[in-house]
């Protein structure tokens, strides 16, 4: 049984709040938190407490298992853009540059590794890789063989187009050329 924790309007950008749900995106928990401990950016801290408080809710939920034995894992982190307060500051020329102090939402997910019924990413890409390889084989070897062809085709075609531009670029200098000149009178 999942559980879920939500930390709202923290004051940092989403941008950065991300990068921190980027490192413990699907990890079990006792790593996530390890990594959270240490990591000298400031919104770890209450990305921290919220993975705990996410732990506290499974507990709460499920009081007759323990979590050591769960093997409980972040199941979905997301965050998404919060209130933006706008500001002005002074700026050159009796101007004002806006400010806009962003903050963020934050929704941690928590599930026991045995009732995850999500698949692993790593076998998704290798079958979805095989028939795509496969796909651009057989694309090989059809441009192959009509290769040859086409170089051709578009060899006459393009000495055809150059010698045609000189011919008309001779034309052109024999035209100027042949007229006499004026005499004057």
């Amino acid at each position: 049984m999942e559980a879920v924790a939500k930390l709202n309007n923290y004051p940092t950008s989403p941008r950065k709040m991300r990068l921190l749900a980027d490192l413990i995106r699907g990890l079990e928990v006792e790593k996530a938190l390890g990594i959270l401990q240490f990591n000298p950016k400031h919104p770890a801290v209450p990305m921290y407490k919220l993975l705990k408080s996410a732990i506290n809710n499974w507990e709460q939920k499920n009081s007759d298992e323990k979590v050591e034995d769960a093997g409980l894992v972040v199941k979905t982190i997301m965050v998404d853009c919060g209130r933006v307060i706008k500001r002005m500051r002074p700026a050159p020329q009796g101007r004002g540059y806006r400010v806009r102090k962003r903050s963020n939402h934050v929704t941690i997910i928590v599930d026991s590794k045995h009732n995850r019924n999500i698949p692993s990413v790593k076998k998704n890409v290798a079958v979805a890789a095989e028939p795509v390889a496969a796909e651009v084989q057989e694309a090989e070897v059809v441009e192959t063989k009509k290769a040859p062809a086409k170089k051709a085709a578009a060899k006459k075609s393009t000495a055809s187009k150059t010698t045609t531009k000189k011919e008309k670029t001779a034309d052109e200098t024999t035209e100027k050329k042949s007229p006499a000149k004026k005499t004057k009178k």
